[in-house]
């Protein structure tokens, strides 16, 4: 049997087109490929056993293929029949019947009378981009919901506005009540209030986000922290470093991990009066202990706690995750918070410098 003169793409277009089964791109290369690696070229029973493991999700889609392929050897040319034939040395075929009303007795597509030119794996893509229109109109509405449910954008952005550190700086432009009065009161006509400059919130926000590894599923919780502190917390000055596992000599600018940075500058020029908040899931997702991981990090977070006034740290896992993982010990050295609407606002009233009791609310941890 030459199996790549079989019009393997009429028969994926059919599945796909009529029959609607959820078949890409990748799953019909997946057979190319087991066809060239020599899976599937010995007889025809070979060839559909392996389309049906491909492209089979259930038993009903295991007789659709079966049956289609059935239609396919009815068109194919004597010659191709012939040589199948001889590469079984006249091994008769068994033809599994199927029930015929469970699938349309609808011919396939038409196969090409002429020889294309196009590779028959870039023909596949075409095809799939040719349907995708008619697809998308049978195919009912869904919305994409953008939300990290535990806490929305909303929310975060209230979190991040009680982030504050209010100074009165610039040109003096609102007025003084009580220092207005007593001026009254001493000179017995008013000439001229008092004005004093507008509070403006001076707190330098540092992010240190986790990436890559068990933090891939909450990148794009990351990304929604990222900017909603940027964009809606009302904040001096935001930064932020993304770093893997723990920092260990450098933090990045980039998400991908670029643009690396030595620690030392990074605590430098954020200055002591910065607030560090980490976002990290410590190893609980992985629900494994690594007491390198746990050493390398309180040696990082003596660090950050040397050079800034407050560090906490938001965790993407529920707390009964952290328990006999690493994140279990690196709470113990810090406040650690799950990252919900109560762990974030707990976090910042850390950040802000009042004193959260972290210790009682996951004392199992000690």
């Amino acid at each position: 049997m030459v199996p790549f003169k079989l019009p393997l793409l009429d028969i994926f277009n059919s599945l796909r087109q009529r029959h609607g089964l959820p078949l890409g791109i990748d799953e019909y290369l997946a057979v190319l490929r087991s066809l060239e690696a020599g899976f599937g070229i010995g007889s025809r029973q070979e060839i559909e056993q392996l389309c049906c493991m491909l492209w089979a999700k259930s038993e009903e889609e295991n007789h659709l293929i079966r049956r289609l392929f059935e239609q396919m050897w009815q068109y194919q040319p004597v010659e191709l029949e012939n040589e199948d034939k001889r590469s079984q040395d006249s091994t008769p075929i068994d033809k599994t019947e199927t029930p015929e009303e469970s699938f349309s007795d609808e011919p396939l597509l038409e196969l090409e009378t002429q020889p294309s030119l196009t590779p028959e794996p870039v023909q596949a893509v075409q095809a799939v981009r040719s349907s995708t229109r008619n697809r998308e109109l049978r195919r009912p509405r869904y919305s994409l919901l953008t939300e990290y449910f535990p806490v929305t954008r909303r929310q975060m952005k209230q979190c991040w506005r009680y982030l504050r550190r209010p100074v009165r700086e610039g040109v003096p432009i609102e007025l003084d009540i009580e220092a207005t009065v007593a001026k009254m009161s001493r000179e017995d006509i008013l000439l001229e209030p008092v004005l004093i400059p507008p509070r403006s919130n001076r707190t330098d926000l540092v992010l240190l986000i986790d990436q890559e590894g068990s933090m891939v599923p909450f990148h794009e919780l990351s990304r929604q922290l990222r900017e909603t502190a940027e964009r809606g917390g009302r904040l001096r000055q935001t930064r932020v470093f993304y770093f893997h596992d723990y920092g260990d000599e450098y933090l990045y600018r980039h998400p991908a991990l670029l643009d690396a940075q030595p620690i030392t500058e990074v605590l430098a020029e954020i200055g002591e009066r910065a607030v560090v908040l980490i976002i990290s899931d410590g190893g609980a997702a992985r629900g494994n202990f690594d007491q390198e991981r746990v050493e390398s990090t309180k040696v990082w977070i003596e660090q950050l706690q040397q050079s800034v006034r407050y560090c906490a740290w938001l965790n993407p896992m529920p707390n009964e995750c952290w328990q006999d993982t690493t994140a279990g010990e690196i709470a113990c050295l810090l406040p650690m918070f799950e990252m919900n609407r109560q762990g974030m606002n707990a976090a910042i009233s850390v950040l802000r410098g009042r004193y959260i009791a972290w210790e009682r609310m996951y004392s199992w941890l000690l």
